[in-house]
C-alpha cells in the first residue's frame, strides 16, 4: 500500500515546517503510523468545487508521545480559486456582520450616554422636545433661528483647549456665549433648548435650566440628608461645557442668590467656558432684577452690574421683539 503523503509533502505545501505544523499531523498520516488517538479521527471531505480531498488534522501530544491529542473541528482549506473566492466572501460576510454587531452595541452604550445627558441637564417635558426642526421659521425669526443653529453646528470652536502642561488656551471664537433678550413668547426658549438637544444627541454634556431651578438645586443641597454640597454644584455649573440659564430676572432676587449667580458667570468667563443666558430683560431693568430690595429700596446692585458686565462680554446679542406666538 502507497505510504499517504507526510504532512509536510501535502498538496500546494513545500517540505519547510511552519512553527504551528510540526505540532500538527493529517488524520491519513496518523492511522497510517497507528498513532493513538481517543476517537476516530473525522471522514474527509471533498472540495465543492474542485473535488480535490480534504483531510482533518490532529493536534500531537505534547509530552511528545505518539498520541494525537484532539481533531480540529473543520477540514484543511482547499487551495482551488473557487474554494478561496468562497471563503474570501464568507470572510467578508462574517467581518461586515461583527462590525455591524459593534456599531450596534457603540450605538446602544452611545445612546445610554444620551439619556443620562438628558437626564443629569436639568431640562424637563416638553423642553426636550424643541429642536431646530420643529422651530418655526419666518421672516421675523430666520435671523435668530440662523444664529443659534449656527452657534450648535460649530460649537466645538466654542469650547476652550489645553497646553502640553494643561494649562487653559482661549478658544478659536472666545465670545463663545449666547445673550437672547426678547419679548414673552418669541422662542427664546425654544431655541436655547434646540441648541442643548443637538449638542445633547452629540454627545456633549449641557445643562439647561432657569434661573429659578438652578438656584434651588443649590439650596437644596443644604439638606442634611443629601450627599451632594453646595460646592458640588458650583463645580458642575462651572465646569460643565455648556451651561445654559434660562429666564434670568424671573428669580426673587436676594443678597444670597446674586452672589451665586455671579460667582458662576465668573468663573466661566475666566475659565472661557462657554454660556447662553435667556431673558426677558435688558440693561438697567436686567439690573434692578437682579438686585435684592430691603423695605422697599434697592439693595447693592454691584452683583448684578459685574454679572451683567461679564456676560455682555462674554456673549453675543440676539434680539426677539415681537408678538407673541401663544397669543395668536
Amino acid at each position: 500500500m502507497e505510504r499517504p503523503q507526510d504532512l509536510n509533502q501535502t498538496e500546494g505545501n513545500t517540505n519547510k515546517e511552519s512553527s504551528g505544523e510540526k505540532f500538527k499531523i493529517r488524520s491519513d498520516v496518523a492511522i497510517a503510523e497507528g498513532w493513538d488517538t481517543d476517537r476516530e479521527p473525522p471522514q474527509p471531505e471533498k472540495c465543492q468545487y474542485c473535488g480535490r480531498t480534504l483531510y482533518y488534522y490532529g493536534v500531537k501530544d505534547f509530552l511528545g508521545k505518539k498520541r494525537v491529542f484532539t481533531w480540529f473541528e473543520e477540514p484543511e482549506r482547499c487551495t482551488c480559486i473557487k474554494a478561496q473566492a468562497h471563503r474570501q466572501e464568507q470572510e467578508r460576510l462574517e467581518a461586515e456582520a461583527k462590525e455591524a454587531e459593534n456599531q450596534r452595541k457603540k450605538a446602544e452604550v452611545f445612546n445610554a450616554k444620551v439619556r443620562r445627558l438628558i437626564q443629569n441637564s436639568g431640562m424637563r417635558g416638553r423642553f426636550t422636545n424643541r429642536t431646530f426642526d420643529k422651530f418655526e421659521v419666518n421672516d421675523m425669526n430666520r435671523r435668530a433661528y440662523e444664529k443659534c443653529k449656527r452657534y450648535a453646528d460649530s460649537f466645538g470652536i466654542m469650547l476652550p483647549t489645553e497646553d502640553e502642561r494643561g494649562n487653559k488656551l482661549p478658544p478659536k471664537k472666545e465670545r463663545n456665549g449666547l445673550f437672547i433678550t426678547g419679548s414673552y413668547g418669541t422662542g427664546k426658549t425654544h431655541l436655547a433648548s434646540a441648541i442643548a438637544n443637538q449638542l445633547i444627541h452629540g454627545g456633549m454634556a449641557v445643562i439647561c435650566m432657569t434661573m429659578i431651578d438652578l438656584l434651588a438645586k443649590i439650596k437644596n443641597s443644604f439638606d442634611t440628608d443629601t450627599q451632594v454640597t453646595e460646592a458640588a454644584i458650583m463645580k458642575l455649573y462651572e465646569e460643565i461645557p455648556l451651561l445654559i440659564i434660562d429666564d434670568i430676572g424671573s428669580e426673587q432676587p436676594t443678597e444670597w442668590g446674586s452672589t451665586r449667580i455671579y460667582a458662576i458667570i465668573n468663573a466661566r468667563y475666566e475659565a472661557y467656558m462657554p454660556t447662553i443666558v435667556t431673558t426677558n430683560y435688558t440693561g438697567d431693568e436686567l439690573i434692578r432684577r437682579m438686585t435684592p430690595t430691603y423695605g422697599g429700596k434697592p439693595g447693592d446692585t454691584r452683583n448684578a452690574e459685574k454679572t451683567l458686565d461679564r456676560l455682555r462680554e462674554m456673549c453675543v446679542g440676539i434680539e426677539m421683539y415681537w408678538e407673541s406666538w401663544r397669543t395668536r
